[in-house]
């Protein structure tokens, strides 16, 4: 699972408290698994652990950003909207339906949406780290621009499948970025890392 993290310790609070510490976020926000240690694992003498996999709940994020999205909203003076909330594949998505502002709120090539994109993230994650993708959206905008894009992503995974090159796209923000390194989590044997300076950055894949 994207953002989860691993730890160990003698007990399951112990181990639950460092995950907690770790992730910056109260326990209420977390969900974990636990695994004791076989016996057979242990060395003479050693005392058992626990291993802990933890990760911050994607309902958790969601229900957080929605509260700085809507006082964001209250802000811009957008009083007539409705907010749209669903989880897919760890990310989670806040699509606004506001008839009469979207044109306002998506703005010229998106750059509003690319700000209040930006305010929320900043907003949500200031504290928790390893926290699920938040992707805020106007009446579907961004969901057809993504759309269009993994199309092409498919094609560059294909092509550095069959080449075995590095594959680099155009420079693109750096939530979208993030959001192709999380789509392209589903593809075996493929690798991402972004290179570059911003505004420049841009995304790289490779093939194993």
């Amino acid at each position: 699972m994207v953002g989860e993290i691993m730890v160990s310790a003698t007990t399951e609070a112990e181990a639950v408290e460092e995950a907690v510490n770790r992730l910056g976020v109260d326990q209420d926000a977390i969900e974990y698994e636990v695994k004791p240690e076989a016996d057979e694992d242990l060395l003479p003498g050693a005392k058992p652990e626990v291993e802990v996999r933890a990760w911050i709940r994607p309902q958790y994020m969601a229900d957080l950003a929605e509260n700085q999205l809507r006082s964001l909203l209250d802000a811009m003076v957008i009083t007539d909207y409705t907010i749209e909330i669903r989880v897919d594949q760890g990310i989670v998505y806040l699509n606004v339906i506001a008839e009469e502002d979207s044109s306002l709120l998506i703005g010229r090539d998106g750059q509003n949406l690319h700000a209040i994109q930006y305010l929320v993230s900043r907003m949500t994650t200031k504290s928790a780290r390893e926290a699920p993708m938040v992707m805020i959206d106007i009446e579907g905008y961004r969901k057809r621009q993504y759309g269009e894009l993994e199309e092409l992503v498919e094609l560059a995974v294909e092509r550095a499948r069959e080449t075995g090159n590095e594959i680099e796209l155009d420079s693109m923000g750096s939530s979208t970025r993030k959001y192709l390194h999380n789509f392209l989590r589903r593809y075996e044997g493929i690798k991402t890392f972004s290179r570059g300076e911003d505004p420049e950055r841009y995304l790289v894949i490779v093939a194993d």
